[in-house]
């Protein structure tokens, strides 16, 4: 899964959980404008570099396709904010829904796993005087990505044991 296919994952496995309408849960990017309302949001973002786990290659030489696949942890990040109670009131079922039978089960169909990344933290302070309310969870998703190329198979090789002719 690409990171945005990642990010949707969680966005709509969180959406499902908590029963929150399309527009507020929300894949977060440098545009992303904040709540105007009072009402919950819901931000899924890519929080930083993947970290490579392994890569394998598998080539089927009656067909001479490649599938290339590449194991990572990728860090994301969900934050549930409001301007009212509402997000600190709810911010524990974003968590809940990820370690979820359902959520777990979403994960496995599409071939990652979600995990803890770290302890939520409380991010109101760091808005000063304004009533936003803001709870980050961090986690980690165990993914695996692939790719199918076509790729030229080579059919002969010399014989180690001929000595070259001059």
């Amino acid at each position: 899964m690409t990171i945005t296919e990642t990010g949707q994952l969680i966005s709509s496995i969180i959406q499902a959980y908590m029963g929150l309408a399309d527009d507020r849960v929300v894949l977060k990017d440098e545009g992303f404008d904040g709540p105007k309302d009072s009402d919950i949001y819901v931000l899924v973002e890519y929080d930083g570099a993947s970290k490579t786990i392994g890569i394998k290659s598998q080539v089927d030489p009656s067909t001479g396709i490649e599938t290339m696949s590449r194991s990572s942890f990728e860090p994301f990040a969900v934050e549930v904010i409001s301007r009212n109670r509402e997000a600190a009131d709810r911010w524990q079922e974003a968590q809940m829904a990820l370690f979820s039978v359902s959520g777990q089960q979403a994960a496995e169909s599409a071939n990652c796993s979600i995990f803890r990344g770290g302890d939520p933290m409380d991010l109101s302070e760091i808005e000063g005087t304004g009533a936003l309310r803001r709870y980050r969870i961090p986690i980690i998703v165990s993914n695996v990505q692939s790719k199918t190329a076509s790729v030229p198979m080579i059919d002969k090789f010399p014989s180690p044991f001929v000595k070259p002719e001059a």
